[in-house]
């Protein structure tokens, strides 16, 4: 069983009275500024807020220890179960990108159509030079509470969404934004584990829904989580978004850290192998066409270059 299982978030609750949590050093979040940062090197985010002894391994990597990852993340896991916006926190959300810097991504700027203005790096591949230091569980732990605070956010959006609460509706913007940025890039850096050696890829586990490593080659199998965040995008993009980004750029910005991730799975032979990735990947493509009216053919061009 998944974190976003073990989480166990209680029944639907809304999201904006104030409580110490919620407004205590609340992060200000541009998805444009973001995004510009991670297309031209992830490593190069600033994270000033992250917890103070993760920033200290910027000096010394070696300091990044199982222990201090669990104390740092278990906090964030809890925090995201009582209330999804509990991510809003800047010390909470700049840990996770710290968390995040410590492991390989690819990079986007490989493909034309990502590359922010004014990046002109032709570099195929980013790493942050600390990517060997977080092992595949707590990427995988980190992937599960995104996932599971996602899922609730869509579920409350979905009641503010029909009570036609306007400033609530509007309140969701810089949440989906956030959550939506961590998810591509969790959903990257699990990509780039995948392809590590050994190279022997694990066998699909059907028993259960929570990633874990194969008995028989030691490899993590990521399978269960990609299906799961392939759901969760499908999720959030049936939701009336047009009522939430009220410019199409916006929308369209949001929508781009799906499609840009689905891309990215759809490049690995293993995965295209799996009958269940393919008719998710494709379902969440359909969805970002026929809802959103996304052009298949540009978001192809854009990756392929």
């Amino acid at each position: 069983m998944g974190a976003y299982q073990q989480i166990g978030f209680p029944p639907r609750f809304h999201l904006f009275f104030p409580t110490p949590a919620t407004m205590e050093d609340r992060i200000q979040f541009n998805i444009n500024e973001s995004l510009k940062y991670y297309l031209s090197d992830p490593a190069s985010i600033p994270t000033p807020d992250a917890d103070p002894e993760l920033l200290d391994c910027e000096s010394d990597p070696d300091q990044l220890s199982p222990a201090l990852i669990d104390s740092v993340l278990n906090p964030i896991v809890d925090a995201v179960a009582e209330n999804p916006e509990g991510l809003t926190r800047a010390s909470l959300f700049d840990s996770l990108q710290f968390l995040l810097k410590c492991a390989p991504v690819p990079s986007q700027l490989a493909h034309g159509g990502w590359r922010p203005p004014g990046l002109e790096s032709d570099d195929p591949f980013h790493s942050c030079r600390y990517a060997t230091f977080l092992p595949a569980k707590y990427l995988s732990k980190l992937l599960d509470l995104v996932i599971s605070g996602l899922s609730v956010e869509a579920d409350i959006i979905h009641g503010d969404l029909e009570s036609d609460d306007q400033d609530a509706i509007q309140h969701h913007k810089q949440l989906l934004e956030m959550y939506g940025f961590l998810l591509q890039w969790a959903l990257s850096a699990v990509e780039v584990k995948a392809a590590e050696k050994p190279t022997e890829a694990a066998p699909v586990r059907r028993g259960g829904p929570k990633s874990k490593k194969s008995a028989s080659s030691g490899q993590w199998d990521w399978t269960p989580q990609i299906q799961i965040s392939m759901e969760t995008m499908c999720k959030v993009m049936k939701l009336k978004l047009g009522r939430i980004f009220l410019t199409t750029s916006d929308r369209d910005t949001f929508i781009t850290l799906f499609t840009r991730t689905i891309y990215l799975v759809l490049e690995s032979e293993q995965r295209v192998k799996s009958m269940a990735i393919r008719m998710h990947a494709f379902k969440v493509l359909c969805i970002a066409v026929k809802h959103h009216g996304q052009a298949f053919g540009r978001y192809y061009d854009a990756y392929t270059g």
